[in-house]
């Protein structure tokens, strides 16, 4: 019967020729295992499309239910298995896995020069596709409409406000307004589960065209007479290859939904000042740069742009034929510098997020003198006592806000929160705000009983 079916087939669409144009491309210097990377980005990209399809089936995509479905969503059994979470887990997990699945493809073409003459478009294609990955993580980030995605987004859409000139009208465009709504939310819906799946069809099949168009490079040593006396076809032994890395990777996603599902914090509370924002993993590294470099804008946008206009032209300018890596020291040992880089500042980040600041006594006393001096407490109650428009600042020192991040407060507190009516404090000098924010990180870690007094 099965034969019968396939002849038919056959006959109509041509399954044959089909099948051999997909499973006889030669491999230069055979199969190998160094061959995987491209097909793991391909399975994880379908596994995301599978997994967000099937919860979209569930999610309310409005600030008054985007919460609630998520919520739903992860207490979804079936059969006692919750099934909800572990679907939830898997695209959660995917699209990390995506991003450095992503890059480490990019990577590998990099370092075996792949990228040459006559492969730039299929470079650029790639490059494409890596800026894809993070737009469609970033966008999905605030769709639980929980604290953390909901303060996440505020930071990552105000790095994008740094951009000179337009920077502001893409944030605002990108919220829908000036803070975060129902636009905000809309928008992020649309981008997540409409453009981008098209956007990643089309620059994956164009990606997929190329590569049958030009062939893969093979490997980068050894004579042409060599890996044309070695080469192999794709079917059976690099697909089987492919597929082992496919299910383990396909386990190790697995395993990251079940030991460590995404949670879910409080639905996003816009007026809640405590919550100590943080972004995306995959932009903490921008992140950290935010406390190191000035201005600002070198390390939100030059170091980025930098970063982007070397992948665009990589290939027009390294134009040598020499594809070995060990005959291109300069290109490779730059790369692992700005890789190792990357990876140290967003290490830091992740450590200086739960970190509680050092508190300097000295700096402490005076810093409390400058909190009652600028009238802090007319809106904000300490233990008990004061006005009641801002935050309750009695165990603010516990939440870990950096010394950065307070002092941005004190002087431009639109920074961090765009709805704030928060004065500005530009009059202190860099040592009162310094002072004051060490007297803040002291709250509630100090014993201070009375806001009028010293310890």
């Amino acid at each position: 019967m099965g034969h019968k079916i396939y002849a038919y087939l056959d006959e109509r669409i041509r399954i044959s020729s089909l099948m051999g144009f997909l499973l006889n491309e030669p491999m230069p210097g055979g199969s190998r295992w160094a061959y995987i990377p491209g097909s793991m980005v391909f399975f994880v990209l379908i596994l995301q499309f599978i997994t967000g399809m099937m919860l979209a089936f569930y999610y309310g995509g409005t600030p008054d239910h985007a919460w609630d479905s998520v919520n739903y969503i992860d207490h979804l059994t079936y059969n006692g298995v919750g099934v909800g979470r572990l679907i939830r887990g898997i695209h959660y997990w995917g699209s990390s896995i995506m991003v450095i699945a992503v890059g480490i493809h990019l990577l590998q073409v990099f370092l075996w020069g792949a990228y040459k003459r006559p492969r730039e478009i299929m470079w650029l294609v790639g490059v494409v596709l890596l800026g894809l990955t993070m737009t469609a993580s970033f966008s999905g980030y605030l769709l639980p409409w929980d604290e953390r995605a909901y303060w996440g987004t505020i930071v990552g859409t105000n790095m994008i406000g740094l951009v000179p000139f337009v920077g502001e009208a893409i944030k605002d465009a990108i919220r829908g307004g000036v803070g975060l709504g129902a636009l905000t939310l809309s928008h992020f819906f649309t981008l997540h589960t409409m453009i981008l799946p098209t956007l990643f069809i089309l620059f994956v099949m164009l990606h997929m065209v190329i590569f049958r168009r030009v062939g893969p490079a093979g490997p980068f040593s050894g004579s042409p007479e060599k890996l044309e006396a070695t080469k192999d076809t794709f079917y059976p032994r690099q697909v089987l290859m492919d597929a082992f890395g496919m299910l383990g990777i396909f386990i190790f996603i697995l395993a990251l939904a079940i030991l460590h599902p995404p949670g879910l914090e409080s639905v996003a509370n816009p007026s809640n000042a405590a919550y100590n924002p943080t972004p995306a993993w995959y932009f903490d590294w921008i992140f950290e740069l935010l406390k190191l470099i000035r201005p600002e804008i070198v390390g939100v946008v030059g170091l980025p742009v930098l970063i982007a206009v070397v992948l665009i032209f990589l290939p027009f300018i390294d134009k040598k034929p020499v594809r070995s890596p060990f005959r291109r020291p300069f290109a490779v040992l730059s790369t692992l510098f700005v890789l190792t880089a990357m990876l140290v500042l967003s290490l830091m980040a992740e450590n200086g997020y739960k970190k509680l600041v050092d508190v300097d006594r000295a700096a402490m006393l005076r810093g409390q003198t400058v909190f009652n001096t600028a009238g802090c407490m007319g809106c904000h109650t300490l233990f008990g006592k004061g006005g009641k428009i801002g935050p309750d600042l009695s165990e603010e020192g516990l939440v870990g806000h950096s010394v950065h991040w307070l002092t941005v407060q004190f002087v431009n507190s639109k920074a961090h929160f765009p709805d704030s009516i928060m004065p500005d404090f530009t009059y202190l000098t860099p040592q009162q705000q310094h002072d004051l924010a060490m007297y803040i990180s002291s709250l509630g870690r100090m014993n201070w009983p009375d806001p009028t007094k010293t310890p």
